[in-house]
């Protein structure tokens, strides 16, 4: 399914007001493309979700969101057949009670955007994997994530995700698909939410444009996807993924850049 483009014109109604500030009013002008006018107003509800499969810790989200006063959902997901359905319908359900801004997450391993972003790009293994603790995790990383390239070498798309059964991953490409659907704007921050975009994009053409990549992490798995989707990260901040975390803590920076274009 086709998804709605945002409005163009309003992307580019304060080109030259805003020009001086760089890439600080990038989201300005991306918000008041997905809001309909320009110049954009502050999102009134921002909504981090984290779809995980047990129970986790997730201290750092729960203060950069307390930061940046916006709220957090975490979401048990456990039957993959499911999965897709259920991120719709939280997706849904957050819009529908006011959310005009979405963040989501998920907590899994990383080798599962790993395997799904370097069999979609035909990536090798030796490239896919990011930095370990030693050489022999490192080794032994690439053997896991080779043979299992290996095994799902003719799938496609969601037959991808099914192989590896992750009911995360497939949630959240629910979520990202159904909120562009309903013309939420969304901030992406990690391979995981990168890898599920991707997904979505690919079924519903035009998902990728009701996204901001608010960060970059240290996994390749992540750059990959952002460049397949087209997105130009506005931080780079180093850290190891952690689902929502890039997206929360560079917040502030996105609506001083909002507050800004409206004064421009």
């Amino acid at each position: 399914m086709a998804i709605a483009q945002p409005d163009k014109q309003a992307h580019t109604a304060q080109d030259a007001q805003l020009a001086p500030w760089g890439r600080l009013t990038d989201a300005a002008q991306w918000l008041a493309a997905c809001q309909g006018a320009a110049p954009a107003r502050e999102p009134r509800r921002v909504r981090a979700v984290i779809f995980a499969d047990q129970e986790t810790s997730l201290s750092a989200a729960e203060t950069a969101a307390r930061r940046a006063e916006a709220g957090l959902n975490v979401v048990t997901v456990t039957d993959y057949s499911q999965a897709y359905s259920l991120g719709a319908a939280t997706a849904d359900a957050e819009i529908d009670a006011g959310a005009d801004l979405l963040i989501p997450g998920g907590e899994e391993l990383a080798r599962v955007p790993a395997v799904v972003m370097a069999t979609m790009t035909q990536t090798e293994p030796v490239v896919i994997v990011g930095k370990q603790r030693s050489v022999e995790d490192w080794k032994r990383e690439v053997t896991a994530i080779r043979d299992a390239m290996f095994r799902v070498r003719n799938l496609e798309g969601m037959e991808l995700v099914e192989s590896c059964q992750s009911t995360v991953l497939a949630a959240t490409v629910g979520f990202i698909a159904r909120a562009a659907e309903r013309r939420t704007p969304l901030l992406i921050d990690a391979p995981l939410t990168a890898t599920a975009a991707l997904l979505a994009e690919r079924d519903n053409p035009g998902v990728k444009d009701w996204l901001f990549a608010t960060s970059l992490s240290t996994a390749p798995a992540h750059k990959l996807a952002l460049e397949k989707l087209g997105l130009h990260p506005l931080l780079e901040l180093g850290m190891e993924p952690q689902p929502t975390l890039g997206a929360l803590a560079a917040l502030p920076l996105l609506l001083t850049g909002v507050e800004i274009a409206a004064d421009a």
